[in-house]
């Protein structure tokens, strides 16, 4: 199953070139008839639902054997285990359901099973496991027996002979893959444009369906990254149970597109939200962020562009009972006591039918949070502080940022 990451996460990604002017996103299908879109109010046909969660297990810290650097992702492997990837160690690590940890799979490195960066990993339902390198874009492939196999390697069918096409995140389904990436070209006049695409892969790595594009444009002589050309659906995408790929194309808007594999668009899904506004606070740290990405490129970064609202929709996540799961920044920020966030959640046809809020410790401002089947959270303390250190994005003045050695630890329904 698909898992969240936070905005900010996200940005580990940062061999992403952008800025200048942005393209609107184009989703890949036809119009809709009236009838394939669903309005939602703002309020959940059945209320909000409390969901008390209690702890399971636990990993890292100060007291615990095992030790990470800088957790991304959190999914379910095979045979109930749980997968944790350290983009910063370059490695899995695999942990029992009751969180005895078990192995590690990965490396740093050029050969089979092997990356050199990486942001991203994919299960198979057969149990493969695929680490997403970022630049140059591929998937190397660890089978279920922890043997390294033939890699994918991330090809652009519209400029199939380009080296510059970057992974940035994926997902796998049965048979298939979605994989969110980008590639950089170049123009006749010497301008530098970064193509963005959420697309289907069959298993082989061959592309077979696009679901959502866009372009931007990047001034090289004055180099200004704006959080607004960057934005994707990096975080906001997802596998459903049923085979569909979902997406929230706009940074601005709560739309859920649902698409078959072939690339064909279902239906839109909406529900009435007011984006939150950013305060004098939130401002920065968006700035503290951006100029964290724009500093890994080897050129002046000039200054930032930053939104006065935080996103809509954070985050996606697929249910098994075919539900989807919306994060969104309200439900991050605007939490009572005890609360570590509230979902959306929208069933099967489009309803918005309730919300959930999840009650155990946890910041979304500083930790990153992961679901997983079984009524399951993982809560990753420290997480979004662990790559604004790694980045440099803090000032000496500090941002509250917690130093302590991440945590994963991971919650039940009670």
């Amino acid at each position: 199953m698909p898992s969240f990451r936070t905005s900010v996460a996200t940005c580990l990604a940062i061999l992403a070139i952008t800025g200048g002017v942005a393209s609107a996103a184009l989703p890949a299908g036809d119009e809709l008839p009236s009838h394939r879109r669903i309005d939602n109010g703002p309020e959940p046909e059945h209320g909000v639902l409390d969901v008390p969660l209690h702890e399971l297990w636990r990993a890292g810290g100060e007291d615990q054997d095992v030790f990470f650097g800088n957790v991304l992702q959190v999914l379910p492997g095979p045979d109930d285990t749980v997968y944790v990837l350290d983009v910063q160690l370059v490695q899995v690590f695999v942990f029992s359901q009751d969180g005895e940890f078990l192995r590690t799979l990965g490396s740093k490195g050029e050969g089979p099973g092997e990356v050199n960066n990486v942001n991203s990993m994919l299960v198979w339902p057969d149990g493969t496991l695929g680490l997403g390198q970022v630049l140059p874009g591929k998937l190397a492939l660890i089978d279920r027996g922890g043997d390294p196999v033939q890699g994918i390697k991330l090809v652009d069918p519209d400029a199939p002979d380009s080296g510059f096409v970057l992974l940035m995140n994926g997902f796998a389904g049965d048979g298939f893959m979605a994989l969110a990436g980008m590639r950089w070209g170049m123009s006749d006049t010497g301008e530098l444009s970064q193509h963005m695409f959420l697309r289907r892969h069959d298993r082989e790595g061959k592309p077979a369906a696009t679901f959502l594009r866009k372009t931007s444009a990047l001034d090289a002589t004055w180099f200004v990254f704006d959080e607004l050309a960057f934005d994707f659906v990096w975080t906001r995408f997802a596998i459903t149970s049923a085979g569909e790929v979902c997406f929230a194309p706009e940074r601005n808007e709560y739309a859920l597109h649902f698409c078959h594999p072939d690339g064909r668009l279902d239906r839109i899904v909406r529900r009435e939200y007011r984006s939150l506004q950013r305060n004098a606070e939130d401002l920065r740290q968006a700035e503290l962020t951006c100029e964290a990405i724009g500093s890994q490129y080897g050129r002046e970064l000039k200054g930032v562009t930053v939104e006065k609202t935080e996103p809509d929709i954070t985050g996606l996540w697929s249910a098994p009972d075919g539900a989807v799961w919306v994060r969104t920044s309200r439900g991050d920020r605007e939490r009572d006591p005890g609360v570590l966030t509230t979902v959306d959640v929208i069933d099967p046809a489009g309803r918005f039918i309730e919300q959930r809020r999840l009650k155990c410790p946890g910041d979304p401002r500083h930790d990153a949070i992961h679901f997983l089947p079984g009524n399951r959270v993982v809560v990753v303390t420290g997480a979004v502080d662990a790559y604004r250190r790694d980045t440099h994005s803090t000032t000496a003045e500090g941002t509250g940022a917690d130093e302590r050695p991440l945590e994963v630890v991971c919650y039940g329904r009670e």
